[in-house]
């Protein structure tokens, strides 16, 4: 007998089809079982305090589940259900975006380069057109770093990145022309210290090969800092030697630590401490601690 068929009640809790001829025993059944969860209360329209005991809540769910029973209105039970689950699953939905839409207005910022043209940094959004650009700029990246990758490679890496929020894209004319990737947490040795340090790791900064020379090295780090959660005391970030990135970082306070970085590449290894001023200065700070 199918789990779907409409004319009959299946209850995930204790694994039964329950009709008349079985009410009691599965309420017995019931009655040993260890949760009650909150949705499966809500999915038959049960009013009640979230914080109420478990054995009150499974009370609650035999005597609405009966109540269909004994008026032979199994397909009833199993219709409100479902229409209960697409409408928590539509808010639910609907809350996701919601919080999607805020992180990407409060990431947003916007800036002038040497030239005067507006530039932005915000969030990379799930969307087909952010996805599709972040992965020709990160393709960009790849053979200019010469990292090894495969186009699913590649594609996995980026997906990864804007679920997690951590890649930032930097837009000329709504055109991707480079990009920022952040770690919100990431321990380091650094200098004078015994013990590693929590750190808030700017892990790569990279510039369309045309928009260079246009100061946005700066703004990138500018904006990295920006977003620094303020329970951070620390940012880190490796370049190699001769990129301009390393004379940026130290205008910008960061320094060139003793040891070098495990990195076989960027083995150059900037620490930056991070003062009470640089959280004030800002009073739109993008990120709270939380972030």
């Amino acid at each position: 007998m199918s789990k779907s068929n409409s004319n009959k009640f299946y209850d995930p809790l204790t694994n039964m089809f329950v009709s008349k001829s079985n009410i009691e025993a599965w309420n017995k059944k019931l009655k040993y079982t260890h949760s009650a969860p909150n949705h499966f209360l809500e999915n038959i329209d049960i009013v009640f305090d979230k914080k109420e005991k478990i054995d009150v809540k499974k009370q609650l769910y035999y005597e609405k589940i009966k109540m269909f029973i004994n008026n032979n209105s199994e397909h009833l039970l199993n219709n409100l259900i479902t229409v209960n689950k697409s409408r928590a699953l539509i808010k639910e939905r609907r809350d996701e975006y919601n919080e999607i839409m805020r992180l990407y207005n409060k990431s947003m910022k916007e800036y002038q380069d040497n030239r005067g043209k507006n530039i932005v940094i915000r969030l990379v959004l799930n969307k087909n057109k952010d996805k599709f650009m972040a992965y020709l700029q990160y393709y960009n990246y790849k053979k200019l770093t010469k990292d090894t990758y495969t186009p699913d490679s590649l594609i996995r890496e980026i997906d990864d990145l804007i679920l997690k929020n951590r890649l930032y894209g930097l837009y000329s004319d709504d055109l991707m022309v480079g990009f920022l990737i952040v770690r919100k947490s990431r321990y380091f040795k650094i200098d004078n210290m015994s013990d590693k340090v929590d750190t808030f790791y700017i892990q790569e900064v990279y510039i369309d090969k045309s928009m260079r020379g246009r100061k946005l090295g700066k703004i990138l780090l500018d904006y990295a800092l920006l977003i620094c959660p303020i329970n951070k005391k620390y940012v880190s970030l490796m370049t190699y030697e001769g990129n301009i990135m390393a004379n940026i970082a130290v205008s910008y306070g960061f320094e060139l630590q003793n040891e070098e970085s495990e990195c076989p590449v960027n083995k150059l290894f900037f620490i930056r401490k991070m003062s009470d001023n640089d959280f004030i200065k800002n009073s739109n700070r993008i990120t709270k601690s939380s972030y």
